[in-house]
């Protein structure tokens, strides 16, 4: 299904795909798939088009890195139902329970989300690609962005060792343990 409601800035996303290297774009019956190892966008069919252009594609399906000497197809086999998959597995089981919350507060360049017993880190350029709701949800290790975005959070050592940070409910299971003894 072709995602018309949750747009991205096209130009921004052209930007992070060069910044990521590797990606694919594809029309699936998920929708039209900007794949990359960072995050999978759902982009409307005016967006897709547009991100083509910009990042000029000339065939869809196929992996292409970008360098700066320009434009490359990968020798990565594309992939494409075990991608799909992975997409449909990562929106289905986002869980609700699971919901974040922007604190407000930016570490070096990342945006800080907590879910009330942890948090999560996003890069704000990545973030920035997309105009969503809020509607950010935990889903294996990645979070799912309106429910059609899928992003990889930074790597938690960005804010664990962070001392300024208020130590969330759950975040010491073994010290909390021990105390309630």
């Amino acid at each position: 299904m072709v995602n018309e409601t949750f747009q991205v800035d096209t130009g921004k996303v052209a930007k992070q795909v060069k910044q990521a290297g590797e990606f694919m774009l594809i029309k699936c019956d998920s929708g039209n798939l900007l794949l990359s190892g960072q995050f999978i966008l759902s982009l409307s069919t005016e967006q897709f088009w547009s991100v083509r252009c910009k990042l000029e594609v000339p065939e869809l399906c196929k992996w292409y890195i970008q360098t700066k000497e320009g434009l490359f197809k990968s020798e990565r086999a594309p992939g494409l139902e075990d991608w799909e998959k992975r997409y449909n597995d990562w929106l289905n089981f986002a869980d609700p329970e699971k919901q974040l919350t922007n604190t407000l507060i930016e570490v070096q360049g990342c945006r800080l989300y907590t879910d009330g017993l942890s948090y999560v880190a996003l890069k704000q350029e990545r973030i920035g690609m997309m105009q969503y709701s809020e509607e950010l949800l935990r889903s294996d290790n990645m979070i799912v962005i309106d429910g059609v975005h899928v992003i990889a959070p930074v790597a938690d050592k960005i804010w664990q060792k962070n001392e300024w940070l208020r130590k969330l409910p759950g975040m010491h299971i073994a010290r909390e343990a021990e105390e309630e003894k």
